[in-house]
């Protein structure tokens, strides 16, 4: 009899280990132009975009660096290579850019 019941739990394990699972994903949306035009905006605005992006989209998955940290030329490559993981546009990465390299160690 046991032989039996650990046959059948035996049997259950593999099948539900066969089976087929699905996943679904989803995609937030975002949105593709910001709200405001960049021709539009002071430079202390986009200044203010900036800041407030880097705070809130790069300090979302680590400690955030000071921009002085860094020269002018390291924000490059970092910007290029981190933007894609924070999801920014094309705008929000100029902001982002144009903050960092305001404050950028000279």
């Amino acid at each position: 009899m046991k032989k039996y019941i650990y046959s059948l739990c035996l049997l259950g394990v593999i099948v539900y280990s066969c089976k087929t699972q699905t996943t679904t994903t989803t995609t937030p949306t975002v949105p593709a132009t910001p709200s405001t035009p960049t021709a539009n905006l002071t430079k202390e605005e986009m200044l203010k975009k900036g800041e407030d992006l880097f705070n809130l989209k790069c300090g979302r998955c680590h400690g955030l660096p000071s921009p002085s940290e860094f020269t002018v030329a390291d924000w490059q490559p970092i910007m290029k290579r981190m933007a894609p993981k924070a999801k920014l546009n094309t705008d929000e990465t100029n902001w982002v850019l144009a903050y960092v390299n305001t404050n950028a160690k000279k």
